[in-house]
């Protein structure tokens, strides 16, 4: 079921007796059973008719048990069960094992005062289990993806709306690029933005040079960004930087490091026919990290790639074994980096 219909439809107060959500998305599940609470439960009887458990702690049975329970003082109960490891193919340690005939027995009559929330993390359901197929008939059943460009930009969008502030969709994509995919640090940057900003003004391209945070990740990122473009003078500019606030050289190397193997990783993968999806999934990346990537290591042959992260390994232990000044080691990779692009593209 889209998240969008299922809200509309708790909002509209009517309640399904059962949902799943699935999926990495953690900052959008979260809001959504926020919602859930709010819409569904009385403030003065919330600690009364609302529950949240641990499967992983708790058995399936006692969880079912108080969901037939009936509210007390109010019209409705809400019980959230997470970590739902037994609708997914993975088999976690848990302390309880939880019988899914028990569910399958619930789902016959599932009592209209009680709404039961199950939630994983898990990218995708086993759908080979007859718990989840009866499930996807009888629940709402709501994914929660990582969010990745147009559907990424949108939401930013939504959110300066809903801090009362007007954001392009160029400005949200520059925004995106510079805090990161990361959907707390962008609520709470776009809500930083609009107060900046007031009721019912735009958030511009200047407004979040001048405000907008920066990772330290996204500085390296950056960083690398500029020597793929052949920026040396900016790539060093944006190193200085990185260094005037303190940050740590041995840091810095080992996340240019992080940055370049994941460069050759998609460098590597890109020839076999693997989607962006597919390459994020097996680098353990979000997609929009892996389609900079993309862009990134077209600049680059294998080879460079394979040097440079040599000679990354090379300054971390010289580094740390203070044969080096780091300083002086950060410039003359950034240097390299950048012969490694000029001879590449030359």
């Amino acid at each position: 079921m889209p998240l969008l219909s299922a809200i509309r439809e708790i909002r509209q107060k009517h309640f399904s007796p059962l949902y799943v959500l699935f999926g990495p998305e953690s900052f959008l599940a979260e809001e959504f059973l926020s919602l859930a609470k709010n819409e569904m439960i009385d403030p003065q009887f919330r600690d009364l008719n609302m529950s949240v458990y641990d499967c992983t702690e708790t058995g399936l049975a006692d969880i079912l048990q108080d969901a037939e329970t009936l509210p007390f003082l109010g019209e409705h109960r809400l019980v959230i069960a997470k970590h739902a490891y037994f609708l997914t193919g993975s088999k976690p340690q848990t302390k309880v094992e939880s019988d899914p005939d028990a569910l399958l027995a619930y789902l016959q009559n599932p009592p209209p005062y009680t709404t039961l929330i199950l939630h994983t993390e898990a990218e995708k359901l086993d759908e080979r289990k007859k718990l989840v197929k009866t499930l996807q008939q009888k629940a709402k059943v709501i994914p929660f993806p990582l969010l990745k460009d147009a559907d990424l930009y949108g939401w930013v969008e939504r959110q300066a709306d809903k801090y009362q502030a007007r954001i392009g969709r160029p400005q949200a994509m520059k925004l995106v690029e510079r805090v990161g995919h990361e959907l707390r640090l962008l609520d709470k940057e776009v809500e930083k933005l609009a107060l900046y900003v007031g009721a019912g003004a735009s958030i511009t391209d200047e407004v979040i040079e001048t405000l907008g945070a920066r990772t330290l990740e996204q500085d390296v990122f950056g960083l690398i960004e500029q020597v793929a473009s052949g920026k040396l003078d900016r790539a060093l500019r944006m190193m200085y930087d990185c260094m005037k606030t303190g940050e740590e050289p041995i840091k810095l190397i080992a996340l240019l490091a992080r940055q370049f193997r994941m460069l050759l990783h998609v460098k590597q993968l890109s020839p076999r026919g693997y989607s962006q999806q597919q390459m994020a999934g097996m680098i353990k990346m979000h997609p929009y990290a892996v389609k900079k990537a993309m862009e990134q290591a077209r600049h680059f042959s294998e080879d460079s790639l394979k040097r440079l992260l040599g000679i990354l390994a090379e300054e971390d232990f010289r580094m740390k074994s203070g044969q080096v000044d780091k300083r002086l080691a950060l410039e003359l990779f950034v240097a390299r980096a950048h012969a490694e692009r000029q001879a590449t593209t030359n």
